[in-house]
């Protein structure tokens, strides 16, 4: 079994904690990541926000890429309508050529309406959008003078430099969060899906499912091997901390995700959760949903659920989110110990 790091970046403590803190944070989890043996770091992209402080990927991946050697580098996931595809595909070629190959692209339409107001971006025309920015990145990844008329987007006999270093070209994911129809994008270009540690358990493992039976009706391989299967994690040798430890971090997440729901332009820096709560619209999952949806246990328990998905659904990567909702940095990196030297040897 593989096994990736997701690493979310939020800054919840706006007034005490320079977003700077954050970043190296971060990069010293993915430098632990690679010491303990992770195979993979994805990292995601956000706007405006304190969901997520990584607004453009390339840098930051490039910037990882100078500080390991062999830990592969996910973007999880550019959002392709806010992007240039010319300059997207430049890029991301350019990084794969100085990480020596070893950048997995993951790809999505992103989903949060004030992100699209932004950028004054209709939010309607996002599947259009994502579908012609995919295919033109691919497209100057593969071919010389490459030519491309669609809605939105135009290249015209175009060769771009540098070209990345694996070939055809690095291996792309079409993210899914809910719904089919990015699965039929995914299978259609023979590329494997990703799935997000958000999406609740059994709904990701329907999801994977379904990918795995299009690409059998349609007469192609599926590529599940090569899809991390990602879940909040926090462990603990204390199974009453596992469990308690995470849960106002927990909170705090997904209180901001339905706030970003009701928004459709502007951002969310400045939002006070606490006071929004008395008004929100839905009310979070409950924190026992949040203990079966995700990993908050020993090691032990930790390993008999990931023994359960490679038995019973064929799981052969999993995906860890270690550093969420304002998690203390020490206790993740202790957290990440545990369960590389825990859980991970019995699966390798």
């Amino acid at each position: 079994m593989k096994f990736a790091l997701f690493i979310l970046a939020s800054w919840t403590e706006k007034d005490a904690v320079h977003q700077s803190r954050i970043y190296s944070e971060a990069l010293e989890q993915v430098r632990y990541a690679e010491e303990l043996g992770f195979d993979s770091v994805w990292i995601a992209e956000h706007h405006s926000s304190r969901y997520g402080i990584f607004p453009s990927l390339m840098p930051i991946l490039s910037h990882i890429a100078a500080q390991t050697k062999t830990i592969r580098l996910g973007a999880g996931v550019s959002v392709l309508p806010f992007h240039n595809p010319i300059r997207l595909a430049e890029e991301a070629a350019m990084v794969d050529v100085l990480s020596n190959g070893r950048l997995n692209f993951g790809v999505g339409r992103g989903s949060a309406d004030y992100e699209y107001g932004n950028f004054k971006i209709d939010f309607e025309s996002r599947d259009d959008r994502f579908r012609e920015v995919l295919d033109i990145i691919l497209g100057l990844w593969t071919t010389e003078d490459f030519t491309y008329h669609g809605k939105y987007y135009q290249v015209d006999g175009l060769t771009i430099a540098p070209r990345p270093l694996q070939k055809p070209h690095p291996p792309v994911h079409v993210a899914v969060s809910r719904t089919a129809a990015s699965i039929d994008v995914a299978v259609a270009r023979d590329l494997p899906i990703l799935t997000t540690y958000f999406t609740p358990l059994d709904d990701t493992l329907r999801l994977m499912s379904l990918y795995s039976e299009r690409c059998a009706a349609a007469g192609k391989t599926s590529q599940l091997a090569e899809m991390p299967f990602f879940r909040f994690i926090y462990l603990s040798e204390d199974a009453k901390e596992a469990e308690k430890q995470p849960e106002k971090a927990i909170t705090w997440v997904r209180d901001l995700s339905i706030y970003r729901r009701t928004i459709t332009q502007g951002d969310e820096i400045n939002v006070d959760l606490d006071q929004w709560k008395t008004v929100r619209p839905e009310e979070p999952p409950s924190y026992q949903a949040e203990l079966a949806n995700n990993y908050f246990c020993t090691p032990d328990q930790c390993v008999d659920r990931i023994a359960g998905l490679q038995g019973q659904h064929g799981i052969s990567y999993f995906g860890a989110n270690f550093a969420f909702g304002g998690l203390e940095h020490a206790k993740v990196m202790a957290s990440m110990k545990l369960f590389a030297e825990e859980v991970m040897p019995k699966f390798k």
